[in-house]
């Protein structure tokens, strides 16, 4: 079964556990691990049997710009599981990283969150 990676998504919302992080807002880079629950795009070779990627980079950002968490882990789980809803993948796995986090030294933060389909 084929694996489809979206890396590098980025996508500009308002989260963080701190006033500041909220108010401003911040530029956030995600990237999706999805597990395909069929194998028919492999050999048809349409659209249709597949995912359109815009509509998945679309709903990413409805996620993360019509929403306010404190934590990035409730971010990623709430865009997991609308992907889990929309979509028919098996799994979904949703990395979020964020840069500008204040350090003199740089660094990011990353959070990486798994959902499945439930039987």
């Amino acid at each position: 079964m084929a694996t489809i990676r979206l890396e590098g998504l980025s996508v500009f919302g308002h989260h963080g556990a701190r006033p500041y992080e909220k108010e401003a807002g911040q530029r956030l880079e995600v990237d999706l691990i999805l597990e395909q629950m069929s194998s028919a795009a492999e050999t048809s070779d349409r659209l249709a049997d597949t995912v359109d990627y815009d509509l998945l980079y679309q709903l990413v950002r409805e996620v993360v710009e019509s929403n306010s968490f404190h934590l990035l882990e409730k971010l990623a789980r709430s865009v997991a599981d609308a992907i889990l809803e929309k979509f028919p993948f098996r799994r979904v796995m949703v990395r979020i990283a964020k840069q500008n986090l204040g350090w003199t030294t740089g660094g990011r933060a990353v959070i990486e969150v798994t959902r499945e389909r439930s039987a």
